[in-house]
């Protein structure tokens, strides 16, 4: 088994070998430009099944959440690679990744899949991983912008610093661990989350007779052509007034599909039908692995 960091002229190779596994749902696409390209805070590891790099056996990519927390993504294994093959890719990539993080003075990196991939979790066992928490998410296409709701005002916030102290310490359903979700991955919420969420018209909070009733945060993926609704939070009639926004920032990001996020599955389901959605959603299960 051959461990190496990814170059340029592996691109085609990487696209052909691992499109039997999600065809055209495929993600990898779209993001593999970006992981060829040279920078400090990620890092592509490729698995082969020998020294001359005859057949590439697995894969994965990891970037930088904040100074000393990275997070793993993109880990993949070639449908045609048989068990033990697989298996030897996949601990020879977490050894690679575990021995240069060291070297970083990395504490910790995390990995999410979701809770009904079992055998995805008992490797992830074996490799030292442990569960950090679990939320519950939906997918949905995009619907046409609800109606207004009487008597609630959406507005964006004059003071973040008081919206990043409910968000984070005084909501009643604050992010599970200081941490909010993107899309698989989950930083610790900070006020350059909500910075970077203000600045595109995405940190939005409720006002009803001069109070505030209500706070949401939404995140965009480009890519995905996709807008997370990573921290809802309120009573129910700025709950429904806060989704009309998102839904109109995502008309007018050009997104095709949200994503519903909570801690609760029950409560995310709850929040779909007041909402007008389907209601369905499963765990993501988020890992964390600590560099000794």
């Amino acid at each position: 088994m051959k461990i190496r960091k990814i170059i340029l002229s592996d691109r085609d190779m990487v696209l052909t070998s691992f499109k039997p596994l999600f065809g055209d749902w495929d993600y990898l696409p779209l993001v593999i430009d970006q992981w060829l390209e040279p920078s400090a805070s990620q890092e592509t590891w490729l698995a082969f099944s020998g020294p001359s790099e005859a057949k590439l056996i697995a894969m994965v990519q990891a970037h930088e959440l904040e100074p000393g927390d990275w997070y793993l993504r993109g880990l993949r294994s070639n449908p045609d690679a048989g068990p033990h093959q697989v298996a030897c890719g996949i601990l020879g990539l977490t050894r690679a990744v575990r021995d240069e993080f060291k070297t970083r003075k990395v504490d910790t990196f995390r990995y999410g899949t979701l809770a009904t991939f079992k055998e995805s979790l008992r490797l992830a066992g074996l490799l030292g991983f442990r569960e950090h928490f679990r939320l519950a998410h939906a997918k949905h296409r995009l619907p046409e912008v609800p109606d207004a709701v009487d008597g609630v005002k959406v507005e964006a916030p004059d003071d973040i610093s008081a919206l990043y102290d409910y968000l984070r310490y005084s909501s009643v359903v604050k992010p599970t661990g200081g941490y909010f979700f993107t899309w698989w991955d989950t930083p610790q919420l900070r006020m350059n989350h909500l910075a970077e969420a203000q600045e595109q018209g995405l940190l939005l909070r409720a006002i009803q007779d001069g109070q505030m009733t209500g706070a949401g945060l939404f995140w965009h993926i480009p890519w995905q052509k996709f807008l997370v609704l990573s921290v809802i939070e309120g009573a129910d009639s700025a709950l429904k007034a806060l989704f009309g926004a998102a839904i109109d920032s995502a008309h007018r990001l050009g997104c095709n599909a949200i994503g519903m996020v909570h801690p609760s599955l029950e409560e995310m389901q709850r929040r779909q039908g007041i909402f007008g959605l389907g209601i369905y959603g499963e765990f993501t299960i988020q890992l964390i692995y600590t560099v000794k």
